[in-house]
């Protein structure tokens, strides 16, 4: 399969802003894969949730191309709309439906709408159908779009700050379900400024700053060009390192003889940040022998 084949998002010299305000991006370029989860990384003003937008059809580019399986996002043509879900930081939902009612408006408007999978989502996240909205805590609220958001058979999720609102056992059954969630056919993109809640569960990561794209990277290439560890001292031969109380985290290139852990999420982020680390780090598919 050729890169071109595994593409499902195509963005192509983008330019945005918005009315009198600075450019947030110029001639920004990326290409999704499907099949992926996707951390979206970037401090507050990053254009994260800009790009989600742009991405959902919901913002049109000032120049450039936002396009999903070959159409452009803005159009927001009903083939488009039936493979697209946005849930945004944000969410609002309304209070007067019972939750069977609410679930009801996306099982009309998604031709791929799987019920099982809903109700094994709603039992994990102790949501009763029969429970009127109105009743329900915000974080119930967020789970209850969560559920929604993995059962509507999308191509392509987007999800905005997913986690905030939720507690510590709602996070980890977040994690759980999103690993067991997604199909081969799929993207879905987390932006989050909490990175601890999607380590472990991203197969790629995303880090924006100052309207453009600093990386773009597989973790496991990451994990096979770099060395996440820690040590009692700064190594010399470190990119990019931090003190803490039992000596040091760093990132160093890999080196035979020496090895690390997975992907330290925040630390990477603060390298790339620094501009100790950035560039894109995919892997490509092989050449298939004849």
């Amino acid at each position: 399969m050729t890169l071109k084949q595994k593409s499902m998002v195509l963005i192509q010299n983008l330019h945005f802003s918005y009315p009198k305000k600075p450019t947030l991006f110029k001639g920004l370029t990326m290409n999704l894969e499907k099949g992926k989860v996707i951390g979206l990384l970037g401090k507050n003003g990053a254009g994260k949730s800009t790009l989600m937008r742009l991405m959902a059809g919901l913002l049109k580019p000032n120049a450039g191309t936002v396009v999903f399986e070959g159409k452009h996002s803005f159009d927001r043509d009903p083939d488009f709309l039936d493979q697209m879900i946005f849930v945004s930081e944000q969410i609002s939902v309304p209070e007067f439906l019972k939750v069977k009612d609410y679930v009801g408006v996306y099982r009309d408007f998604y031709s791929r709408f799987d019920d099982v999978r809903l109700e094994n989502l709603l039992a994990e996240f102790q949501i009763s159908t029969e429970e009127k909205i109105s009743n329900m805590s915000y974080g119930q609220q967020k789970k209850l779009q969560l559920a929604i958001s993995l059962s509507v058979g999308a191509k392509l999720i987007l999800l905005d700050e997913p986690t905030n609102g939720l507690d510590i056992p709602s996070k980890s059954s977040f994690k759980k379900v999103v690993s067991a969630s997604l199909e081969e056919d799929q993207i879905l993109v987390i932006s989050t400024h909490q990175v601890q809640d999607i380590e472990h569960l991203i197969d790629q990561v995303i880090i924006l700053d100052e309207g453009k794209i600093k990386l773009h990277a597989d973790l496991e290439v990451l994990e096979e060009e770099f060395v996440f560890s820690q040590s009692g001292e700064m190594p010399a031969n470190a990119i990019y390192g931090e003190s803490h109380v039992l000596g040091a985290r760093f990132i160093a290139k890999s080196m035979i003889g020496i090895s690390g852990g997975s992907t330290d999420l925040e630390l990477l982020f603060h390298a790339v940040i620094a501009d100790k680390l950035n560039g894109n780090y995919l892997s490509h598919p092989k050449p298939q022998m004849s």
